[in-house]
């Protein structure tokens, strides 16, 4: 109630108070049913001039515009407008450069990778030939060693590990 006290003596709200009581009517003769009409033979027109009078009061009342009005009415909304436009063109621009250099870097990556798993191809190519090198001349030494000064044992060991070269020359 103390804010309704305080903002009475504006002129806004002393306008509010006669807006809520009076019912807004056609002045015109050529009413749409079911409203006043300017008829002085009827019972309501008495009830009509004296709403007519309030409501022209509230007709003449001059109030400042609001926001909405105000943002409406700024001559520099396409300039706005356009401005967006030019930004969300240049944003655009920047994801299409920034997605192309992406692509470039996962191009580059992908031809390096694959440069590595042929590296390693060949490492691995390398590595087979040289492990089977080494085998070879193990194989040969053993193939080579003399077993007459050995002993029994030691002559089934190495006859044994002949056996064994040859199945896999077989194989």
């Amino acid at each position: 109630m103390h804010c309704y006290i305080e903002f009475l003596k504006y002129p806004k709200w002393q306008t509010r108070e006669l807006e809520t009581s009076v019912k807004k009517q056609k002045k015109t003769i050529d009413a749409s049913p079911g409203t006043a009409s300017n008829d002085p033979a009827d019972a309501s027109s008495v009830r009509t001039d004296a709403t007519s009078i309030r409501t022209d009061a509230l007709e003449h009342e001059k109030r400042p515009h609001g926001v909405k009005k105000d943002k409406r009415g700024k001559a520099d909304d396409i300039a706005c407008k356009l401005s967006l436009e030019t930004v969300w063109a240049a944003k655009q621009e920047k994801d299409e450069i920034k997605e192309a250099a992406r692509n470039a870097r996962y191009a580059q990556q992908l031809e390096l990778r694959k440069e590595e798993i042929a590296v390693k191809k060949k490492e691995d190519a390398r590595n087979e030939r040289e492990d089977a090198r080494r085998q070879f001349e193990l194989d040969e030494r053993v193939m080579l060693i003399d077993t007459s000064g050995m002993t029994d044992v030691q002559k089934q060991f190495y006859q044994a590990k002949k056996k064994e070269i040859l199945a896999r020359g077989l194989e």
